[in-house]
């Protein structure tokens, strides 16, 4: 027997194999699928997971469905995107509250407002870009303003 501190060589350590496992498949997941790789499959493999902040399982399963690998990265850079532009404009949302607080208690407009509609303006770009992405990644094509 090993000592309890001597890590087995099957033990995972990287943060990608230790994530907690998925709770919101409804009833949980119950089926097993085993699947035998070479030693270099299995790196290989889990160098693309962890590239793409994800566990070989999480990666197999998201590569499968999806089809391909590239369209599985995608998905994953566009939910990243997606989450990026969301905080973004949720802290120039409590900018605007700030400031339209701040005119009404003072009766005035603050003199960094051009400041902020740029950055206003550069957010709706991210969020616009996003759409793009998120779109391209899912195989949406965008829609008119009229809905076509």
């Amino acid at each position: 027997m090993k000592p309890v501190d001597e890590p087995d060589e099957g033990d995972k350590n990287s943060p990608a194999e230790r994530m907690a496992p998925m709770r919101r498949a409804p009833g949980g997941r119950t089926r097993v699928i085993y699947v035998r790789v070479t030693e270099e499959e299995d790196r290989e493999i889990r160098r693309r997971a962890v590239k793409h902040r994800r566990s070989a399982q999480r990666f197999l399963i998201e590569t499968a469905l999806s089809g391909s690998a590239q369209l599985s990265a995608e998905r994953s850079r566009a939910q990243r995107d997606a989450e990026m532009a969301r905080i973004g404009l949720a802290r120039l949302a409590n900018n605007v509250n700030q400031l339209a607080k701040w005119a009404n208690t003072n009766h005035a407009m603050p003199a960094d407002l051009e400041d902020l509609i740029h950055d206003l303006g550069r957010a709706v770009d991210a969020v616009e870009q996003t759409a793009v992405s998120l779109g391209s990644a899912f195989g949406v094509g965008r829609r008119g303003s009229d809905g076509e």
